[in-house]
């Protein structure tokens, strides 16, 4: 309970000084701040006309008004402080989630948990948001808002689904059976008070999984396999607000009236993104969560996180902060933390998305043991089939708004290597005196880790550069600091050092699309983002451009998606649109981290054959990537990174 930790003061001395920044623009802006001698500025009072004109903008700014803003702005911002270093001695959190159970309080309480949880989503959020506005080239404050918004939205939601799927604040307790962990009869799914044929659903849903079997559902993107998944957990009935027809029993339980936090005792969940799901600032918390929220005495939650831990052999871990994790690391821990509670069922969504070759056969490898030597029944949604060859039990299709059951080799095609057209590689004999791009000696140090370690290499006109190595190797902070270099003369592009470059002349050299793709969508209609980028810009328009990458042979096509949010489109057609956003500069090279993360067969290769035209736009394109078969069909040249440095080192001329 009591342990010193700096970052949630540190994040409070910056809110608090933001928030007394903030105060004295408000002064200064709404009727100046004119107050007392030494006048600093005499901006010329406006009024404002119609309905607004007993407001007054700017005016006289003096020091002694500049003082009395700051000084009103003291007393909110010594809460603020407060609640930081209270929260860096007490686990504040944890004080909340004991009163979330019971007491008169409990409502309050489960607001308050998640509100605290999510209040550093927010701080990272402006972070990220902040080298987004910096990788468009963007300028306006208000750009800030709505990724801001989401973002802390989207985290929000996240928390409170991975606590309610745990057992966060349940009030009575069910018993489950085990002899059939999922059975659906007759049922179906869609959103909305009645079946609309028109929007998404699934029916005729007939399934018995028994203990002991691993079960995998496939199915193209958007097809439904999450949302099937979370028929079992609860969620989508529950939390999501589906819609659920017929009949599914989840180990005895009917879902439709047993809530997921009454069946965390034996139900656990993985969700498809991981981080935005962890509850705690620490492995050991992490792990112990559903345990902790149910007042188990605190020697026996150690106890069995240690004993979860060790059968992951996830020992080492178990004191590091979550945020030092990587991807590979991060979804053992969330495995850990499903596994706490000794569940009869688990359900796990798009395991391998994240993951390197090593990290995907150790999941995989845990997966299949916790079926068949521990006799829990597990269920996986995920696009990546091979891995599961060797250890799947059964194999679910979505198709049609329907389920099949599938053998092994009626899976769909996952030679993906034969799927992408090669592009003829960049012959070294014709390669011109003077490279396209030249990183030089770049190194890239996080806090006091140096993740990238003085790596240098040449691109040439017309290569796609695939950058391979496992998670933590460095790859994504390698490209974007190509993208946003800090020290000169380590990025040289068309004769250029991009460090040099003022923000929309460097969109022309170099323009990274990052692994978190959606960071750079700041609109609310794919029409107006499309607008938004061209601002500045001239020759083919970002939805022009759009349209072209999609398959499209003229833009009017592309129009029904034009008029949607950015995020009712499909992971593909998202990416291809930050993608057309970032080649509206027509960059010399563009780097893309991680194309095909998350993504069906279908939409692997729409992301190819964009990548394929994207180098015709721009003169050369690098993009970072855990596909074997994406890499091999696509790249004309492979760079490896082990630890920061590239495998084979590279001589630059200088």
């Amino acid at each position: 309970m009591f342990r010193l930790r700096l970052a949630p003061l540190r994040a409070a001395v910056v809110l608090a000084v933001g928030f007394v920044l903030l105060r004295v623009v408000y002064r200064v802006v709404f009727g100046g701040s004119g107050t007392g001698p030494l006048l600093l500025l005499d901006l010329p009072r406006l009024r404002l006309d119609g309905p607004f004109s007993h407001i007054t903008l700017f005016g006289p700014v003096t020091l002694l008004g500049l003082g009395n803003a700051a000084q009103s702005a003291l007393p909110v911002a010594a809460v603020i402080v407060f609640f930081g270093l209270l929260n860096a001695v007490i686990n504040v959190q944890a004080l909340f989630a004991r009163g979330a159970g019971r007491g008169p309080l409990r409502a309050i309480s489960r607001s308050l948990v998640i509100a605290w949880a999510t209040f550093p989503a927010l701080l990272e959020s402006v972070r990220r948001v902040r080298v987004a506005r910096s990788l468009r080239g963007e300028r306006s404050i208000a750009s800030l808002l709505v990724p801001i918004f989401e973002q802390t939205i989207e985290r929000a939601l996240a928390l409170a689904a991975s606590m309610e799927t745990r057992g966060f604040a349940a009030t009575r307790v069910v018993t489950g059976v085990c002899e059939a962990p999922v059975v659906l009869r007759d049922a179906g799914l869609n959103f909305g008070a009645a079946p609309d044929k028109t929007r998404w659903h699934l029916d005729e849903l007939n399934v018995t999984l028994k203990p002991a079997t691993l079960t995998v559902i496939v199915g193209a993107t958007g097809s439904g396999k999450s949302s099937l998944l979370h028929s079992m957990s609860g969620l989508f009935q529950h939390f999501y607000d589906g819609t659920q027809q017929g009949r599914i029993d989840i180990v005895g339980a009917d879902r439709a009236a047993t809530p997921p936090r009454d069946t965390a005792g034996f139900v656990g969940l993985v969700a498809q993104n991981v981080r935005l799901s962890f509850a705690a600032e620490t492995v050991h918390d992490e792990i112990g969560f559903a345990l902790a929220v149910r007042n188990v005495a605190a020697p026996i939650v150690h106890a069995r996180v240690l004993e979860v831990a060790a059968r992951l052999k996830i020992e080492c871990l178990v004191d590091r902060p979550i945020e030092q994790l990587s991807a590979g690391e991060a979804s053992l821990v969330a495995i850990a933390a499903a596994l706490v509670n000794h569940p009869l069922l688990l359900l796990v969504d798009e395991p391998l998305a994240d993951l390197d070759t090593a990290a995907r056969d150790r999941v995989c490898t845990v997966l299949g043991q916790l079926a068949h030597e521990a006799s829990v029944c597990v269920v996986i949604a995920e696009h990546n089939t091979r891995e599961f060859v060797t250890v799947a039990d059964a194999w679910l299709q979505i198709r049609s708004s329907r389920l099949h059951q599938l053998s092994a080799a009626e899976l769909p095609g996952t030679d993906l290597a034969n799927s992408f057209r090669v592009p003829a590689p960049v012959s070294t004999a014709l390669r011109p005196a003077v490279p396209l791009a030249s990183i030089r000696r770049l190194s890239v140090l996080h806090r006091t880790n140096l993740v990238v370690d003085d790596v240098s290499f040449e691109v040439q006109p017309g290569e796609l550069i695939a950058l391979r190595g496992s998670n933590g190797a460095g790859k994504s902070s390698l490209l974007r600091t190509i993208a946003l270099p800090t020290a000169a003369d380590t990025v040289i592009v068309s004769g250029s050092d991009v460090h040099s470059l003022k923000r929309r002349t460097r969109r022309q050299a170099v323009a990274l699309v990052p692994e978190n793709f959606d960071d750079l969508l700041f609109a609310i209609t794919v029409g107006e983002e499309c607008r938004r980028a061209d601002r500045g810009l001239t020759g083919v328009s970002t939805a022009q451009t759009f349209a072209h990458l999609l398959g499209f042979d003229v833009t009017a096509d592309a129009a029904p998606l034009l008029q949607s949010h950015p995020r009712d489109l499909s992971a593909g057609e998202r990416l291809c649109l930050v993608m057309a956003i970032q080649l509206g500069a027509r960059p010399a090279l563009l780097l893309v981290d991680e194309p095909t993360r998350g993504l069906d067969h279908q939409a692997r290769t729409l992301v190819s054959a964009a990548l394929l035209t994207a180098a015709s736009h721009s003169a050369a394109v690098i993009f970072a990537t855990h596909d074997d078969d994406f890499a091999l069909g696509l790249a004309t040249r492979t760079l490896c990174m082990e630890a920061g440095r590239l495998s084979a080192p590279i001589t630059v001329r200088l």
